[in-house]
């Protein structure tokens, strides 16, 4: 049965769903980090505004120049970079959120003075709710008093095992509360009742939570293949292809380099041809170009790399070994197991938006952390874990349940 709602929230009837107006966030201190972020928005996006406008200028001083054009329109990416920033800002200083149950699908919205943005969630694509709390830290230190002293965070955590950010800065208890709304809502309107929701108590965050997993089962639809080898393990992982991060850097190179070789392939036109006097364009600005095209080209590079990666490793009771390749060469990482403590699922130090990004960690005994195999999904790492620890007998973190089975034992 779900919690109250806390009064704070506002309970509004919308066409085929019910709609939560949560109240403006009590940020304290970190208002001003919005007040900064609406100042340097300003200042960026105004740079833009400048160089688009004197770029149409003067080159259309004399006559119309198709190339000037182009070349005024490189700023437009860097004023709706501008905006982006002062939306922020608002949303940080005087933001509150909004969740809309509809159909089975989830809105969560942030709205801010005239800025607003919009996460969507699949009906069906919803697995359960995390909820956590737990101060916020400032320079590192954790908030002692005021509204930042007891926050909450709502995550959802998807069918393909992934967590995705719904809520972020109100109070613990009316985080907790609308988990457990948004669990019976959900499950009512699309007939399949969600798991439990899982809430994570003061300074357990939901990355750190999946150090302790168990996953004895391989995760539906993975390419991850596990062999037995005598007392050894045999693991192949494919290539992802181009998905999440891949797919997202794929998309962004490809839009970059497009305009900035518009753009550049419009200069040098100006630049070689007889038909235009006076002014060419300055030496200096295709140098520039060029450096946004090697950008361009490093993140397409990124994505290709990503999406073709792919890893094998072998695990024993005296020792580990994985070999990871890609296109552009592979790498070997080799253990023995006396210098290993912790194999683990962790935060990799990349977010994507607000989500931590995981990672398999091996923790060696010096507490050294060595990392492998972003862009899975949390179930793959658990799961893979899990595995690694029963071929080595390695024992889980701690706060875990214990040593792990020994290879071949069933749950």
């Amino acid at each position: 049965m779900a919690s109250p709602l806390p009064p704070e929230i506002r309970v509004e009837l919308i066409r085929h769903g019910t709609r939560y107006v949560l109240p403006r966030r009590q940020t304290g201190q970190l208002k001003a980090v919005g007040c900064v972020a609406v100042a340097f928005g300003v200042l960026f996006g105004g740079f833009a505004v400048f160089w688009t406008v004197m770029a149409l200028v003067i080159t259309q001083k004399s006559a119309f120049s198709i190339g000037g054009v182009l070349f005024a329109l490189f700023g437009i990416p860097f004023i709706l970079a501008g905006l982006f920033i002062i939306g922020f800002g608002v949303i940080s200083m005087i933001g509150h959120c909004e969740i809309e149950s509809e159909g089975g699908e989830l809105r969560a919205r942030e709205r801010g003075g005239p800025f607003h943005w919009t996460r969507r969630f699949k009906p069906g694509a919803i697995r359960r709710f995390m909820a956590s709390s737990g101060a916020a830290r400032i320079n590192d230190q954790p908030v002692t008093s005021g509204p930042l002293s007891d926050v909450g965070t709502l995550m959802a955590e998807m069918d393909d095992g992934k967590p995705r950010f719904i809520v972020l800065g109100y109070p613990r208890a009316l985080v907790e509360a609308l988990a457990s709304e948004l669990s019976t809502k959900l499950g009512k309107e699309t007939g399949v009742p969600l798991e439990a929701t899982k809430v994570f108590g003061p300074g357990e965050s939901t990355a750190e939570a999946l150090v302790n997993e168990e996953r004895r089962e391989p995760p539906t639809g993975t390419n991850i293949r596990v062999m037995p080898q005598g007392d050894a393990i045999l693991a192949t992982l494919p290539p992802t292809g181009f998905k999440g991060q891949a797919r997202f850097l794929l998309i962004f190179s490809i839009f970059w380099l497009l305009l900035s070789s518009v753009v550049l392939a419009a200069f040098t036109v100006a630049g070689l041809s007889d038909s235009v006097k006076g002014d060419k364009p300055p030496w200096f600005i295709f140098v520039f170009l060029a450096g946004f095209e090697a950008i361009g080209i490093g993140m397409l590079l990124g994505a290709i790399n990503l999406a073709r990666r792919k890893a094998s490793l072998r695990a024993s009771p005296t020792d580990l070994m994985i070999v990871r390749q890609s296109p552009f060469g592979s790498k070997t990482f080799k253990s023995t197991r006396a210098e290993i403590t912790s194999i683990q699922v962790g935060p990799s130090g990349m977010t994507v938006n607000a989500v931590p990004v995981m990672e398999l960690q091996v923790i060696a005994a010096g507490g050294t952390k060595h990392g492998f195999f972003t862009g899975r999904t949390n179930e793959e790492l658990a799961w893979l874990a899990t595995e690694l620890r029963r071929a080595m007998n390695v024992p889980l973190a701690e706060g875990g349940s214990g040593a792990p089975p020994k290879l071949g034992e069933r749950p």
